[in-house]
């Protein structure tokens, strides 16, 4: 039996529903919520405190061995920065976790890393500032101009991005906030890349490019599985010199002919789902590595020019039952 804890799991029902569907593996969920939907598929579940809480990891570690768990997966962005950094903790008691190393984690947590990392190895990005000063040096120099993007350093989500027409709305936009970087504006098509990287070899094992044809919230809600091979050099370049290990979300632009990183997350992207659908397993692959086997490399393979889409559904739970959960867990 292979035991694997999934953190904040929040609405993400089918990633929970992709590992119950593998023989021989337990599924234990946690939330800080319990009204977080995906906690009601798993196997076993608890209600934590929120990240940001000093006794968070202790309580990750207590589930752990109740529930004497192989490998922890957490799946957003601020979960995936603390355990890197506390890595030891587990693999002191011979626990997995199913991230990058703490170095690429940080390329993703922080976009100014990531903007400054491709810069350094010479892979293909969008021009970023760190500074309105930079900013004005660069347009100065005739290197950038309106329009410009402009979001947080750290965060997701698409929350405080803003698209600038020119320095007065710009200046009033950073004003008052801190920790925000400013891009140029690329219009043209964008592309999100499941993959998986052998936590042992960190090979990259398989991959599914989608076209991102309708965003909400943040994450893509349409899209249409394309062809690989136009971003496969880039992509493998990036993973051998981040240092990417198991499933990570790469985010591109094509503008003008050229390739774009825009940002990775070193986790299950929100749209993963869709290239479960045309046929890849990254849940079994994490299995796998958990068992201590080594992936071999994929075919690549899937289905062209399918459509993908999202929808709804809904989960009922008694709040009956959440007060004796309560009880249990408290």
């Amino acid at each position: 039996m292979t035991n694997i804890l999934i953190l904040t799991v929040g609405t993400r029902v089918k990633i929970v529903e992709y590992f119950k569907a593998l023989p021989h593996v337990k599924v234990v969920c946690t939330d800080a919520s319990l009204n977080a939907p995906a906690l009601y598929f798993g196997d076993v579940h608890y209600q934590m405190p929120r990240f940001t809480d000093p006794t968070y990891l202790d309580r990750v570690l207590e589930i752990c061995e109740a529930e004497d768990i192989d490998g922890i997966l957490p799946i957003i962005d601020t979960t995936a920065f603390m355990l890197s950094q506390n890595q030891q903790r587990f693999s002191q008691k011979n626990i997995k976790i199913i991230t990058s190393p703490p170095e690429a984690v940080a390329l993703s947590y922080d976009k100014r890393k990531l903007a400054r990392f491709c810069h350094d190895n010479q892979l293909p990005t969008i021009p970023t500032f760190e500074s309105l000063s930079d900013f004005k040096c660069a347009r100065e120099a005739g290197q950038i101009d309106f329009p410009v993007f402009v979001k947080p350093a750290i965060g997701s989500g698409s929350v405080d991005n803003y698209k600038v027409s020119d320095m007065t709305e710009l200046e009033a936009v950073l004003v008052d906030k801190t920790n925000m970087i400013i891009q140029a504006f690329v219009d043209g098509p964008e592309f999100g890349i499941d993959a998986y990287c052998d936590l042992e070899t960190g090979e990259l094992v398989d991959l599914f490019v989608k076209e991102k044809l309708l965003m909400r919230g943040g994450e893509t809600d349409k899209a249409r599985s394309v062809d690989q091979e136009p971003i496969l050099s880039i992509l493998r370049d990036l993973v051998r010199r981040a240092n990417l290990r198991g499933p990570i979300d790469v985010e591109f632009f094509y503008d003008h002919g050229q390739w774009l990183i825009s940002e990775i997350n070193t986790r299950f992207g929100g749209g993963y789902p869709f290239a479960q659908a045309c046929g890849k397993n990254y849940p079994q692959l994490i299995v796998n590595n958990l068992n201590g086997e080594r992936n071999q490399v994929q075919n690549f393979e899937y289905p062209l020019n399918m459509i993908l889409m999202k929808y709804p559904e809904v989960v009922v739970s008694s709040m009956d039952s959440n007060v004796l959960l309560q009880s249990k867990v408290g």
